[in-house]
């Protein structure tokens, strides 16, 4: 079996050297200390918002899972079971069925 070769994208690179990262800052609105700290609360909140959201969906998805399995399962177990009695039936006539064969001692 081949490995198929996988080509990735060039990237350009970039040169950070020659930003000045005070006249960046310079350009940036003031915000307050008191509203950075509301912001960043926000954000922290939203951020777990959206796990407890996410750890929910998990659990439904999980619950109609199980129910899917549940619901297949008697018939899982039925063919199980009649294949295996097949494959038993089926070997019970192979050894019933079979010719003697003659051995020779020596």
């Amino acid at each position: 079996m081949k490995i198929p070769t996988v080509k990735f994208p060039t990237i350009p690179s970039l040169d950070l050297t020659k930003i000045d990262a005070q006249a960046v800052l310079s350009r940036l609105p003031r915000i307050p200390a008191d509203r950075a700290v509301e912001i960043a609360k926000d954000a922290a909140y939203t951020t777990v918002g959206f796990g407890v959201l996410a750890f929910q969906k998990t659990q439904v998805r999980r619950q109609e899972v199980m129910a899917e399995v549940q619901a297949k399962l008697p018939g899982v177990v039925e063919e199980a079971v009649t294949q295996a009695t097949s494959a038993i039936t089926n070997l019970r006539r192979l050894v019933t069925n079979r010719k003697p064969t003659t051995e020779q001692h020596s």
